[in-house]
């Protein structure tokens, strides 16, 4: 995918190639080292920000051994 940078220079590199002696074209130049200047000083990708802590299950009352969780299953 071309980013709109990329775009707008190249629109400006056809229009001086295409129009070289037009009065327009010494601002095009500038415009264009402008253009050139900022596709440097941005970033590539935007950081992606965590959020907050992990969430967890809250435990209510800790099991002495699995049997107690197995023979209370088989009550129910």
């Amino acid at each position: 995918m071309v980013n709109d940078n990329e775009l707008i220079e190249n629109s400006i590199l056809c229009f001086l190639h295409h129009y070289p002696e037009h009065h327009w074209a010494v601002d095009y130049a500038k415009l264009l080292e402008k253009v050139r200047a900022l596709k440097d000083e941005q970033p590539k990708d935007a950081e992606v920000r965590k959020r907050g802590r992990p969430a967890k299950r809250q435990r209510k009352k800790e099991t002495t051994s699995p049997s107690t969780s197995e023979e209370a299953a088989q009550t129910t």
